[in-house]
């Protein structure tokens, strides 16, 4: 199902507060270890997202790729005939995004920046983009702060879109309570920022947000998808989780994984794990002027 609407699924309606959410004190640390194991097992993006990203602006676009992790999206909008500057503030990754980009040919359409989020407006000779992208990275941001960032980098009539592999409110993997219980009892908690930071849950849904910031000119793309993982697959998709990488989980890994692999096989005994989820794409366009 492809949907385009004015209204993102079932968002918190509630406008976002007036103070900037919590940030995290090192962003780099929330996502260590977890760089190999992210090129391997998290899964690109579905092509119906691909494509309407590489539609927002006239080609050969500039884009801004925000928490771009090794390039899981950058990459691709490279191989559409993008010219991306992917930002994150973990070295490792972008390490790795060096040498998947590489390997994909697309390394001169790549350039990579080691930063926080929120400094974006602040880089040195970063120039100005005809839009910006933030696949799965945004609740990890203080993301009033950033969207005001972007306002100085994002030339007027530009886009931010915020990408989701699954929609706001939308159902989850079957397997997924599975998973809290497991990173539970293991842990203590379910929801880590890395490997001894609580997670902070945003207030308010990303579109009230998006809808409060110069880009306010908003609509709606979400596309239903089917996916299947492996065993392997699955319990290696685990260690690119904030809340359950090898950091996170240290000389807890093997013990955590060795039950995770149990559960699972007594659960799904052919070793093959379906779901439908629903992935969600929030633009929000600066009008032509101010």
């Amino acid at each position: 199902m492809i949907d385009s609407t004015n209204s993102t699924p079932a968002e918190d309606s509630r406008e976002p507060a007036a103070h900037s959410e919590t940030m995290y004190a090192n962003p780099a640390a929330i996502f260590a270890s977890c760089g190999t194991s992210y090129v391997q097992f998290r899964r690109r993006h579905v092509p119906v997202v691909v494509d309407h990203l590489t539609h927002l602006a006239p080609s050969p676009a500039r884009v801004l790729d925000l928490g771009c992790g090794p390039g899981t999206l950058a990459l691709d909008l490279a191989e559409r005939g993008m010219r991306i500057t992917g930002v994150d503030a973990s070295q490792e990754m972008l390490d790795e995004g060096r040498t998947w980009a590489e390997q994909r040919g697309v390394s001169e359409a790549v350039e990579w920046r080691c930063a926080d989020a929120g400094m974006v407006g602040q880089i040195d000779g970063l120039g100005t983009f005809d839009g910006a992208v933030i696949a799965d990275a945004f609740h990890w941001f203080d993301r009033q702060r950033v969207l005001m960032a972007l306002d100085k980098v994002v030339r007027p009539g530009g886009f931010v879109a915020i990408v989701g592999y699954r929609a706001p409110e939308t159902q989850r993997e079957w397997w997924h309570p599975l998973l809290v219980k497991l990173r539970e009892k293991h842990l203590g908690a379910a929801d880590l920022a890395g490997p001894s930071t609580p997670y902070v849950r945003p207030e308010v849904g990303h579109e009230a947000v998006v809808r409060a910031s110069p880009f306010n000119r908003v609509s709606v793309l979400r596309a239903d998808y089917r996916r299947v993982y492996t065993l392997d697959e699955l319990v290696g998709l685990q260690r690119t989780f904030a809340y359950s990488s090898a950091a996170t989980l240290g000389e807890k890994q093997e013990a955590f994984e060795a039950d995770l692999r149990s559960t699972l096989r007594t659960l799904q005994p052919s070793g093959l794990f379906a779901t439908t989820l629903q992935a969600a794409v929030i633009v929000g366009r600066r009008p032509e002027s101010r």
